[in-house]
């Protein structure tokens, strides 16, 4: 069952994901699984690989930065204020091309197999990625990653 709330701007379950930043706005558990939000913080350079997504449709909204975006085969560049729709079954992805942090707030339903993927990703170490293991998390998820183009 959804509950109602107030969510302070420095509240939040923070969380490492390969180098970004993530905070947890609204769970999975406070929506009854209907849907999960976060706020992601990503460093110059850094991204997430193209991939595909089985169960989840995600929004994204840009607060700042610039953005490279992979959308089903597609470039482009979009920056703060635009909004990214990726719905499920078609490949996406980003970097950061902006010299500063980009920050992006993410809408992600339905969120509970997601939520679950995203705080397991969370208990990878720091420093660089074995990239194969990587690619089977998100496989387990049902969210293959592509090879690069």
């Amino acid at each position: 069952m959804a509950s109602a709330f107030v969510m302070p701007a420095d509240q939040g379950r923070v969380l490492n994901q390969l180098g970004h930043t993530a905070r947890e706005i609204v769970t999975s558990e406070q929506t009854g699984g209907a849907y999960y939000v976060f706020d992601l913080t990503s460093p110059p350079g850094l991204g997430i690989p193209p991939h595909v997504h089985s169960r989840e449709d995600e929004v994204i909204y840009i607060v700042d930065g610039e953005l490279e975006v992979f959308l089903d085969g597609k470039v482009s560049r979009v920056g703060a204020g635009g909004t990214l729709n990726f719905a499920r079954g078609t490949a996406h992805g980003f970097r950061n091309i902006g010299s500063a942090p980009g920050r992006t707030v993410w809408f992600v339903t339905p969120g509970g197999s997601f939520q679950s993927f995203f705080r397991k990703l969370a208990e990878v170490p720091p420093g660089p990625p074995d990239m194969a293991k990587i690619a089977a998390l998100f496989a387990e998820f049902g969210m293959p990653v592509l090879p690069p183009a």
